[in-house]
């Protein structure tokens, strides 16, 4: 480190955000101070504070959340990381943050529920104690259109409750641009002020470095006069780029014993260290580079010749159907990834089918299948053959006997003497009879499902999910008859000759499995491959 070298206490140009070694410009002061005025008014007010990345808006809102409680203001500050999260777990993170209990029962665990809560709680807080509330949204650009919708739904909750709430969001300028065109979310109306933070200029740049020297506690300035300028103007105003910069620049005159950094250690410094400069690079050393480069082509292209040509590509799954059972089953396990993997590849394979994003959900909590994985997205479990699978006609995740460790493969196809097996890396095609070796019976099917459908619907009930199931059911025979309004026996007639369809227990209850059913009569989604013998 080149902290003895310059007579430092500590780094003074660190990666993370640190108040200790905030340097306040006008603007920023600018933006406390309006924030400070908000945030003492009754009224609920939404601040969107932007800026280009790296330009200290995170370093603001830290600063902010640090101040609110001299002004009698509960703050609570969140991030990318925390956007993660699934919804619920973000939310039930504010309740937290303000100093509320959690909601135990898990019926009070759905968003709904938990804003209800929270503003309910934030307005007894104020009630008997006069408090004003802040959430700070920092990195608010990565927030999605369903998280503005609840942060909307939140602040009108806690006007209705009583309790003064306010909103900073804080985001690049994309942010900007979408909370200002004609089709913005309902929260950029209830934006009361929008405040840019612009880059430093050469002045401000200067300052910036000296400031955070002079905290860290140096005795001498390391930059020479042309060296300092040259920092400034390759740094563009952006305190974060000032800072890699620098950074770099006392590390390499540490490594080479210098004690002033000049333009032209700077000129190297830039070269390295900012991407927009791999043209150096490549000028440089552009003979060893296109040697390498034809390297790895002459690999890539031999290595993608020989995943096709040795049957392993999804279009040519490996057909073990031609050799014994018992050579098959030999294949088959030494094509078996380690159960982890191979887990995490199927339902990552079988989420992918279904065009299921990461912003929806992630693997690892579709592997629980629970009943509903997120809203209009379901799970279901059981057990059955594979001629009641085949009639599902969709990808499913079938578990593999304890012998098998309880391995997890995916079924993409089934025909009468065959099936064909997503591994997790590989395409088996194997015979229904080897398979029936390995396999215990269990399987796991994911489908789309009215958000609003309850877990079950029988006879005499109505409402929500009874016109889901009316537009799936086989057509009424009798062509005159109304729609039903309820569950009535015409319906739980029509249910029970899809449930005996199925192989399902025939009891006109439609629960998980008859929904998944119900759910694989629709053309859309993903079906098993054809072709199958």
């Amino acid at each position: 480190m080149y902290l003895q070298t310059f007579g430092l206490r500590e780094p003074p140009f660190g990666d993370a955000p640190d108040p200790r070694f905030a340097c306040l410009f006008p603007r920023e002061r600018e933006v406390l101070a309006h924030v400070e005025y908000e945030v003492g008014a009754d009224q609920s007010s939404v601040t969107l504070v932007t800026g280009e990345r790296g330009i200290g808006k995170t370093l603001l809102c830290m600063l902010i959340e640090a101040d609110a409680p001299n002004h009698g203001v509960r703050a609570v500050r969140q991030g990318a990381g925390d956007y993660a999260l699934e919804t619920t777990a973000w939310l039930r993170a504010l309740y937290a943050g303000f100093g509320l209990p959690l909601p135990l029962s898990a019926d009070a665990n759905t968003q709904d529920h938990l804003v209800d809560g929270l503003a309910a709680g934030l307005g007894r807080l104020t009630h008997h104690v006069s408090h004003r509330f802040l959430w700070i949204l920092d990195d608010a650009h990565e927030l999605s259109d369903d998280d503005l919708s609840i942060a909307m739904r939140l602040l009108v909750a806690c006007e209705k409750a009583g309790a003064p709430f306010h909103i900073v969001l804080a985001g690049e300028p994309s942010l900007r641009e979408r909370l200002a065109g004609a089709d913005a979310p309902p929260l950029a109306a209830r934006i009361r002020s929008r405040l840019p933070l612009a880059p430093l200029n050469a002045e401000e740049s200067e300052r910036y470095v000296r400031h955070r020297l002079h905290v860290a506690g140096t005795t001498q300035m390391p930059f020479s006069r042309l060296g300092l300028r040259s920092l400034r103007d390759d740094g563009k105003g952006n305190p974060r780029r000032l800072n890699t910069l620098a950074h770099r620049a006392l590390e390499r005159a540490s490594e080479r014993g210098e004690k002033s950094i000049g333009e032209r250690a700077l000129g190297f410094v830039v070269r390295e260290a900012l991407p927009q400069h791999a043209r150096y690079w490549l000028r440089r050393f552009r003979r060893p580079i296109i040697a390498v480069s034809v390297m790895i082509a002459i690999l890539f292209v031999g290595g993608v010749a020989t995943w096709f040509l040795t049957g392993h590509s999804p279009s040519r799954p490996k057909n073990l159907v031609t050799v014994s059972p018992e050579q098959a089953l030999a294949k088959f396990h030494d094509a078996l990834p380690a159960p982890d993997v191979g887990r995490l590849r199927v339902w990552g394979e079988l989420l992918a089918r279904w065009q299921v994003t990461s912003k929806e959900t992630s693997v690892g909590n579709a592997i629980n299948c629970d009943a509903t994985i997120f809203p209009g997205f379901a799970c279901v479990s059981g057990r059955g053959s594979l001629d009641q699978l085949r009639r599902f006609d969709r990808p499913l995740v079938l578990e593999l006997d304890d012998a098998n460790a309880k391995q997890q493969v995916l079924l993409v196809g089934a025909g009468t003497d065959a099936v064909r097996l997503y591994l997790g890396g590989k395409y088996v095609d194997l015979t229904r009879e080897a398979f029936q070796h390995v396999w215990n019976g269990r399987f796991y099917a994911v489908f789309r499902v009215d958000p609003a459908m309850p877990a079950k619907l029988s006879r005499g009930d109505s409402g929500n999910g009874l016109a889901w199931i009316l537009a799936r059911l086989p057509a009424n025979p009798n062509a005159n008859a109304t729609t039903p309004t309820t569950f009535d026996s015409s319906v739980e007639a029509r249910v029970l000759a899809v449930q005996q369809r199925f192989g399902i227990a025939a009891d006109g209850v439609v629960g998980p499995e008859t929904m998944f059913a119900l759910s694989s009569l629709e053309a859309e989604g993903p079906h098993l491959a054809r072709g199958v013998p």
